[in-house]
């Protein structure tokens, strides 16, 4: 019954003496060292209780010491020598009175050898106690508790023994304790403490002996003035010291806490982290009481701000505290006792203004066994700061109609800020438009401002343009001249040399002014205007690039230089663009096995920042209805740099031999058709691309 809600477990063995001798140099007299366990103090020690939990339990014994004539001193528990004359010694350990009558919750210990001192020597002596007196408890049945207190709220409880002696409780969580090998007389009971009424109890023990515990079960039975005290069994248990111990000899309640500096007490976080900020009890018994106080700067848990009395909680409180993230232990609990603010912790906010808001919580009373929190009154702080965060968009991050903001987080839960993060942009800086960090829809060639929210807080402006769409000149290749010669003329002029508007060929090398005799295949522009157009087009030119052979030296059956021919546009613009590819039409036709050469490359001044390449291996007979769109791939490594210079290319393939024939595999006219020839190249209408 009572004392059980005091377990702690005390190894104590049966009752032994251990003694060994060690050197003592202090002269010729010897002397004694007690210990009651390994060290000193009662042995406790459980999974959740630390050793050193034996030590206020030691420190109220005392020792008696009997010398062989009878003579005994006592002394106060000491873990020191007691300085002795050689001789042999009774040793005796104890704590409490010896009973001579009735007592409530009064345990006695002891525990006792003999002892041998030698001059100049020091006998370690080992003791294990017990409990030396009985007792008697009462408990009510389970099925009958309620209407116990119901009926006999002052009851009372009188044991007598046959010495004469009594001793009347009125609170069953108390014990009779008394002398072993006492007889018991009666024990009666009262509603109120006066009229008291023996309670029938057959066959009491005859011989009790120390450490006995008497259990009475009572119940309740139906009566003519409406109900009765009855007793239900008795039986006899041996007690043990962790039964018997008084509360108040167990240390005063310890904590140990988490997340808090343990030089300041304090716990200094960022707004959007998870801490731990947890109290851990470390108690003997159960706990008795719990007192903190809460003085929150944080403006969402200010309503929180008052002290607490945990046996005392009201359930608005109680619900309070537990939707705002506290967790806390019960009244009673021993095992595993917290008082958790970790969750609350995950919930507080910095201030807009820079300053740190102190939320304070003031321990007033952690109480157990009778006793209260070691080091009293305690206060501990959790500092909350704003999280320190950016907005930026880089130039690789922006295109003509969106772009995305990157955020930069210095303080705090990088995953729990960009999780509750929100987006503004604004052309103004006073109408804002709430967006993903990708923001779409926007006008290109257009100045933004872009900011960050998290909770309360927001970050400095970002400015972004976004970048304008341009047109290629003379993208449909129709604004072409003749700089050399005559077109169609195969002769006297040796052909014509074709220049584009805003483009560049290889043109001026494969026409020179040479001989007749080589016209075939160094007097013929490698890049020549077509009227072999795309599809459901009103323009009536195209290009077409020919692998071909120039040069000096050469004949008819073997040219000296053989030259793949190339359309090329290089342009820089003063203001930035950022294209997403190069969309046009194009046919081909390889020469064992050639490939073309498209490429387009995107420069920031020198620093190539993106590209695509198109190497086409196979026969393309004709346009498709769609085109082609080449993709421009950004290197994220330069999205810091501003794209300002594109460069196209359309070479005719890679393969540098040549073949005589008369007809291409896509023309078949010999009009200004070099002799000597490879793969060929049409391309159409070229324009940049600008899909986001």
């Amino acid at each position: 019954m009572r004392k059980i809600q005091y377990i702690i477990y005390v190894a104590f063995a049966l009752l032994f003496a251990a003694c060994q001798e060690e050197d003592f140099d202090s002269g010729a007299k010897g002397g004694i060292r007690i210990s009651l366990t390994e060290e000193v103090g009662v042995d406790v020690t459980t999974r959740s209780t630390p050793e050193e939990l034996g030590k206020p339990v030691a420190a109220n014994f005392k020792f008696k010491i009997t010398d062989n004539t009878g003579a005994t001193e006592n002394y106060d528990y000491t873990d020191k020598v007691i300085p002795l004359s050689a001789g042999t010694y009774d040793v005796v350990a104890y704590c409490g009175d010896i009973a001579t009558t009735v007592a409530l919750d009064a345990p006695y210990y002891e525990g006792s050898a003999e002892a041998t001192v030698e001059d100049g020597k020091t006998t370690n002596v080992k003791l294990s106690c017990k409990v030396a007196n009985a007792l008697l408890s009462i408990q009510i049945n389970e099925d009958d508790q309620e209407k116990f207190e119901a009926a006999f709220p002052d009851a009372h409880f009188k044991l007598s023994l046959s010495s004469g002696e009594g001793e009347t409780l009125s609170d069953i969580s108390q014990s009779f304790y008394f002398p072993a090998g006492s007889t018991i007389s009666k024990l009666a009971f009262s509603k109120d403490g006066s009229d008291y009424q023996d309670l029938e109890i057959k066959n009491w023990p005859k011989e009790i002996k120390a450490a006995d515990h008497i259990i009475v079960t009572v119940g309740i039975q139906p009566a003519p003035s409406g109900v009765s005290l009855t007793v239900e069994k008795m039986k006899v248990e041996t007690v043990t010291i962790e039964e018997t111990i008084p509360m108040e000899w167990l240390p005063k309640p310890k904590m140990a806490v988490e997340g808090f500096d343990a030089t300041t007490k304090m716990l200094s976080m960022y707004e959007s982290e998870t801490p731990t900020a947890k109290f851990n009890f470390n108690l003997s018994s159960g706990l008795q009481e719990l007192k903190f106080t809460l003085d929150f700067k944080d403006e969402e848990y200010k309503s929180l701000n008052k002290a607490y009395t945990l046996s005392e909680l009201s359930q608005e409180d109680r619900t309070a505290l537990t939707n705002a993230g506290v967790v806390l232990p019960a009244i009673g609990d021993k095992s595993k006792v917290s008082l958790d603010f970790s969750g609350l912790a995950a919930k507080l906010t910095g201030s807009t203004d820079g300053n740190a808001l102190d939320n304070v919580i003031t321990l007033t009373e952690v109480k157990a066994n009778n006793r209260v929190l070691e080091g009293g009154e305690q206060t501990y702080t959790i500092q909350t700061h704003a999280p320190e965060f950016g907005i930026k968009v880089y130039p690789g991050n922006t295109w003509t109609k969106q772009f995305t903001a990157n955020t930069e987080i210095t303080k705090g839960n990088a995953e729990v800020i960009r999780k509750g993060m929100t987006f503004e942009y604004s052309t103004n800086g006073s109408d804002w438009t709430s967006s993903d960090s990708i923001v779409t829809g926007l006008t290109p060639g257009t100045a933004y401002q872009v900011r960050a929210k998290f909770g309360k807080h927001v970050t400095e402006v970002a400015k972004v343009s976004t970048y304008p769409v341009i047109e290629l000149e003379n993208g449909n290749l129709s604004d072409y001249s003749i700089v050399r010669g005559e077109d169609g003329d195969r002769w006297n002029g040796h052909g014509a040399q074709y220049e584009w508007t805003n483009w560049t060929t290889l043109n001026e090398l494969t026409t020179p002014n040479c001989p007749i005799t080589a016209y075939s295949y160094n007097t013929r522009s490698g890049t020549r205007p077509v009227p072999d157009v795309r599809p459901n087009t009103s323009d009536n030119t195209a290009a077409w690039i020919i692998t071909i052979g120039y040069g000096y030296g050469g004949t008819n059956d073997s040219p000296n230089k053989i030259t793949p021919s190339e359309l090329v546009y290089d342009k820089t613009w003063e203001n930035a663009t950022r294209p997403t590819g190069v969309h046009f039409w194009y046919k081909y036709a390889p020469f064992k096995e050639d490939k073309s050469d498209i490429s387009v490359i995107v420069y920031s001044g020198e620093q190539i920042v993106g590209s695509g390449t198109l190497q086409e291996a196979q026969t393309v007979s004709s346009y498709s209805q769609e085109g082609y769109t080449l993709n421009i791939i950004y290197d994220s490594e330069y999205k810091q740099l501003d794209p300002n210079r594109v460069l196209l290319t359309f070479r005719s393939g890679f393969n540098t031999e040549v073949e005589s024939r008369e007809s291409g595999g896509l023309v078949t006219s010999t009009t200004a058709n070099p002799k000597f020839r490879g793969s060929e190249l049409y391309i159409d209408d070229i324009s940049l691309v600008y899909d986001k």
